[in-house]
């Protein structure tokens, strides 16, 4: 019997992070950091059918696509369930934000893709969520596509990533918390989603760089010095802000693959707005994000959408802040 399941996933910028790869468990792996679970993401739907040739085929909005994610993900999943190597699995993804430019999502398919496989096995549905968040973090440190986003996204709204590694482990065949933490505060502050329309150097050519991953720790250490400590909440806001504009500086991000330029443009663009907005860095991606500088201010995204699609030959998309997860 042919069986359809569905997950979606909001996306994840990242504003400033550090590099904790070193370990050989990949659940270990990943970065203390600050960043936004956006509403906008990613849907999946998968198409398991046992009566055909067994593999998997990807289709990413409306396209077929050669994506790695996907496939690891299911072996990963036949970890739990020896049945789902016995079907052809399709991968239907519909995604509102463009992929590898910053907007963590790979983290967001991989977690949905494991969902909906993971629906369908035989593992305890208490237990299902749990490994779909180990699946997504372990599947992101083996294909270099992320440190840190699935831990964010696991807290959702303003997540503070408070220790490297997964949201979940298996120890002695029982899903246990850690060795990530994060936590947030929920607030449905207004962001506008702008990037380049070409595609993007991939995350691994960051993180998996000896003298970028050196760059980005010290500036991390440096922000988080700042952010990683006291009460978490909405009176961080404008610190926030400030750490994340001096993290892109400080770690050489904002200098490489033209993305001052694209800062200046989309300020240029927005100009009418000053100072009621900043523009903030996606971290790795060609890509910003502008947010109100007064939490409560969202009278401004319709028209600065607007403008942005006017003058600028960038892509954008309106949203806002997630909520918790």
């Amino acid at each position: 019997m042919v069986v359809t399941t569905s997950s979606r996933s909001g996306a994840h910028v990242t504003l400033a992070f550090t590099v904790h790869s070193d370990s050989e468990n990949p659940l270990e792996q990943g970065s203390y950091g600050v960043g936004l679970c956006l509403e906008a993401g990613l849907s999946t739907t998968c198409r398991s059918d046992p009566s055909s040739s067994t593999g998997v085929t990807v289709i990413v909005n409306g396209n077929p696509s050669d994506e790695e994610l996907q496939r690891e993900v299911l072996l990963e999943c036949i970890k739990f369930d020896q049945a789902l190597s016995s079907m052809h699995h399709t991968f239907d993804v519909q995604s509102q934000l463009p992929f590898s430019q910053g907007f963590g999502l790979s983290a967001a398919g991989a977690l949905s893709a494991a969902r909906c496989l993971l629906a369908m096995s035989s593992l305890p549905p208490k237990d299902q969520d749990k490994a779909a968040w180990m699946i997504a973090h372990r599947v992101e440190r083996k294909l270099s596509g992320g440190l840190g986003d699935v831990t964010a996204l696991h807290a959702g709204g303003i997540a503070r990533r408070n220790h490297p590694g997964s949201p979940y482990h298996l120890f002695e065949e029982n899903f246990m918390s850690g060795p990530g933490e994060s936590e947030s505060w929920e607030s449905p502050i207004p962001v506008l989603a702008v990037w380049r329309k070409t595609k993007s150097r991939h995350t691994s050519e960051y993180i998996d760089s000896e003298e970028w991953s050196l760059k980005i720790r010290s500036a991390g250490i440096q922000a988080m010095e700042s952010l990683g400590i006291g009460e978490w909440n909405k009176n961080r806001w404008t610190e926030i802000i400030n750490q994340a504009n001096d993290f892109a500086e400080n770690s050489g991000l904002l200098d490489d693959a033209e993305r001052r330029e694209l800062l200046n443009e989309v300020r240029w663009a927005l100009r009418s707005f000053e100072p009621r907005l900043s523009v903030l860095l996606c971290m790795l991606g060609e890509s910003v994000v502008v947010i109100p500088n007064e939490i409560e201010d969202d009278g401004w995204l319709e028209y600065a959408e607007i403008l942005i699609d006017r003058l600028t030959d960038l892509g954008c998309l309106s949203t806002r802040v997630g909520k918790i997860s």
